[in-house]
């Protein structure tokens, strides 16, 4: 006897699409923050550069130098996602 799926898809393409729908808050809401990291120069070493100070005040766990690889690393993520946007839209309800 086939099993029917119907309703596990349907399951799985509502619990993706909201996925889906995160994901791209999330996309637009790092990069916001990655303009601001390179507007106000947070991580070039000048006056508004982050010191472990600042960052372990929020972070505690954390170095002024993880913060920048992190924060640099972004650029990836937005690259990946802009690249699949369309795509990615597409699965809104």
């Amino acid at each position: 006897m086939a099993q029917v799926c119907t309703t596990k898809q349907q399951n799985f393409l509502s619990r993706f699409t909201t996925a889906v729908v995160a994901l791209l808050a999330a996309n637009d809401a790092l990069n916001a923050l990655a303009t601001e990291y390179t507007v106000d120069l947070y991580g070039s070493g000048q006056a508004n550069a982050f010191t472990d100070a600042v960052v372990q005040t929020v972070i505690p766990a954390a170095t002024a130098a993880q913060t920048y690889a992190a924060a640099t690393g972004v650029g990836t993520i937005l690259t990946a996602v802009s690249t699949n946007r369309a795509g990615l839209e597409m699965m809104r309800p």
